[in-house]
């Protein structure tokens, strides 16, 4: 396994950064990707600027995945809002861990050319984000 993911926090608290790690590394391994990704827990006020400035949206999100090019060294860089995770944890009755890990998976999915907007695509997404989310349970 080459990719060896990095996770790095722009806000305070305990966040599950090796499991982060660990999953992201995972899943790039798996669908045979070499370059690592940068993983970037970050708040509600950074995520909505990120949307806005390039989607276009005027409200935060939960998970942006930039692509980058070999001539960087990663992969991408994924930025998930802990705010977020958090209101989402909440509404969906399970762990902030579960939920940031959630969002790795499916940023990791998005840097590996996986999309969700066609109902078909949104299928195979969610399988993947199944196997890769299972697989991380059984082996950690």
């Amino acid at each position: 396994m080459t990719a060896h993911c990095q996770v790095f926090a722009t806000i305070s608290g305990r966040f599950p950064r090796r499991e982060a790690a660990e999953l992201a590394d995972l899943i790039l391994h798996g669908e045979r990707r070499r370059l690592p990704a940068n993983i970037i827990l970050a708040d509600d006020a950074t995520l909505l600027d990120l949307n806005s400035r390039f989607r276009k949206k005027n409200r935060p999100t939960d998970v942006l995945s930039f692509p980058a090019g070999r001539e960087m060294g990663v992969i991408g860089d994924i930025y998930i809002s802990i705010d977020t995770a958090k209101r989402q944890a909440d509404e969906l009755g399970w762990s902030l861990r579960e939920e940031i890990l959630r969002l790795v998976c499916h940023g990791v999915l998005h840097l590996c050319g996986y999309d969700h907007h066609r109902k078909d695509d949104a299928v195979v997404m969610k399988a993947k984000e199944k196997k890769y989310l299972d697989r991380y349970d059984t082996v950690s």
